[in-house]
């Protein structure tokens, strides 16, 4: 009789500059009653890949979770995953700060666990080609990659609604296996009753070879997200699933994914299209896009055969991200100044400092706060400021920092660093306080996102979203507060200092701050020319020759 064999891959993150209450929070509700309850089924086996932020956090808040993954590592029912230590999206930082991520991620798992990591979590599931060759240059022999990427690289979705195999791939000759992740369980794990869920693996016993099914997803489900402490711990969800899974082992069977690979050879090579797992393709759209896409997806659902054609319908890529919130680009492209510098430096304590600022979570938005909290820009920025004023030399630079083919000037100080963008206004888009690691610039404009339309829709039908049957996180409407679509207004250029405004002479503090003036110039957001800079003494002199509207009269 054939076999189904289930391989599960628990991710556990939380992003660099969170609190720690809510991390702690993460922890009591969902990383420990996760582990302490699997710990009581070792012939349960699964993949554990914790962020070192998490491997920190437990190593000096909570060593109880580190000594019971000990050993569950020692009997074998858990294989720890590497991935970048700081959980950067590799494909968004330069080539050797990737192999460096993983190697000191390598390294942690080698010196606290005893093992050499076999596989790797790909953060975000974000794939580039490109990445290959750094995964195996780091010495990992597989990952995980969404199933809607492998149906998007032209496996037939008719033929094969489920993928029950895994695949080889190749960059310039290194060969990396890829394991497709079921969407299907996604959604089924754990919202779906656990009979549901046993019924569709049952579907898979009757084919004449062993087949593998394959579940990677945010250990934060199994708790954190709404109502689901509840369902998966104080209803039995979890404890059941477990039960029922071991109750069916003549057919149904847990291994782990480098058990796997000895058990069976891949299915076929593939080179899989840059993709992420669906839904991110649907965020990282411009929200006007976006809403179309939306619509899309949803007239699909009445159309016959919608998964057929859905194969074949994708989104956007994540580095678009850097495109529709220029915050984003500024830190990243930051970043990117400094890593080389870092490298040269071969400071160990810099470097890691360095790999925080990596950390993904601040440079995007999808359906968690990502890019809108404060704190986690704050600490992308904390980090790149430590690093900046002890490996940049205090001058004036001139350079493309945010490339975009028009030069920025940098005014780097004992105290200050100041990035000017002529081009824009003759803006200050950045202001760093050195001694505290500050940018004292680190806001927001405020951008028009899809689910505003949501918001507006939900609070003109008086709606409640209905959670008493938990569903994915991606269709929940939850509002802190009433009235918030009243508070819905976006602004027309970055929020930058130094802007110059010629004022409608009717303007009120309310108007400017609803952005709802007259703009009488032509200075805001257009080009200004560089006039003087004086190296010695630090100064900076920008000017612009523009229109200025006095009634119907130009000036």
């Amino acid at each position: 009789m054939s076999k189904v064999y289930f391989l599960l891959c628990i991710h556990n993150h939380q992003p660099v500059g969170n609190f720690e209450n809510v991390i702690e929070e993460a922890y009591q509700k969902a990383y420990k009653p996760f582990i302490e309850l699997m710990y009581k089924y070792p012939k349960f086996k699964f993949a554990l890949h914790c962020s070192g932020i998490l491997w920190d956090y437990f190593l000096e808040k909570h060593y109880e979770y580190i000594e019971i993954v000990k050993d569950m590592v020692k009997r074998k029912q858990v294989e720890l995953v590497s991935g970048g230590y700081y959980e950067p999206i590799l494909s968004s930082i330069p080539q050797k700060d990737r192999v460096g991520q993983i190697k000191m991620m390598n390294e942690f798992l080698y010196s606290t666990f005893g093992v050499q990591p076999q596989g790797l979590w790909l953060t975000e599931r974000v794939w580039e080609q490109s990445v290959v060759k750094d995964i195996v240059e780091a010495e990992i022999k597989y990952t995980l990659v969404d199933d809607y990427v492998f149906y998007s690289a032209g496996i037939n979705r008719v033929e094969q609604p489920e993928l029950t195999d895994y695949y080889i791939t190749e960059e310039e000759g290194q060969v990396l296996y890829v394991f497709p992740i079921s969407q299907t369980l996604r959604y089924y794990i754990p919202f779906k009753p656990v009979k549901e869920n046993i019924e569709l693996f049952s579907k898979f016993v009757n084919q004449n070879e062993n087949v593998a099914l394959t579940m990677g997803d945010d250990g934060e489900k199994f708790g954190i997200w709404p109502k689901t402490y509840e369902h998966v711990y104080q209803d039995g969800w979890l404890k059941n699933f477990v039960e029922q899974v071991l109750q069916n082992e003549q057919w149904l069977e847990t291994v782990t994914f480098s058990e796997f690979i000895q058990l069976k050879p891949p299915k076929q090579r593939i080179y899989l299209p840059t993709a992420s797992y669906f839904e991110m393709g649907e965020w990282c759209l411009p929200s006007s896009t976006q809403e179309l896409f939306e619509q899309i997806i949803k007239n699909m659902d009445n159309i016959p055969q919608n998964q057929i054609i859905r194969q074949f319908i994708r989104g956007g890529y994540w580095k678009n991200f850097l495109s529709k919130y220029p915050e984003a680009n500024n830190m990243h492209k930051k970043m990117l100044f400094l890593s080389q510098q870092v490298r040269k430096s071969k400071n160990n304590e810099l470097t890691k400092i360095f790999y925080k600022s990596q950390c993904n979570c601040a440079y995007w938005h999808g359906v968690f706060g990502g890019l809108y909290l404060p704190h986690l820009r704050e600490a992308i920025y904390q980090n790149l400021i430590n690093v900046e004023k002890q490996i940049v030399e205090n001058k004036i630079y001139i350079d493309d920092f945010d490339k975009d083919t028009q030069n920025e000037i940098l005014v780097s100080s004992e105290k200050f660093s100041l990035y000017i963008k002529p081009s824009y206004g003759g803006s200050v888009y950045e202001l760093d306080l050195k001694q505290y690691d500050k940018n004292l610039l680190n806001v927001l404009s405020r951008k028009k996102e899809a689910y505003h339309k949501r918001l507006l829709e939900f609070e003109n039908n008086n709606a409640k979203t209905n959670i008493q049957q938990v569903k994915t996180i991606h269709d929940i409407v939850l509002v802190k507060e009433e009235g918030l679509s009243k508070k819905l207004y976006y602004d027309w250029h970055q929020r930058y200092s130094f802007l110059d405004h010629f004022l409608h002479p009717d303007t009120k503090f309310e108007n400017f701050y609803k952005c709802q003036y007259g703009e009488q110039g032509d200075f805001t957001i257009e080009k200004y020319q560089i006039e003087k800079i004086n190296k010695k003494n630090f100064e900076v002199v920008l000017s612009r020759i523009g229109n200025v509207w006095v009634g119907k009269d130009k000036f």
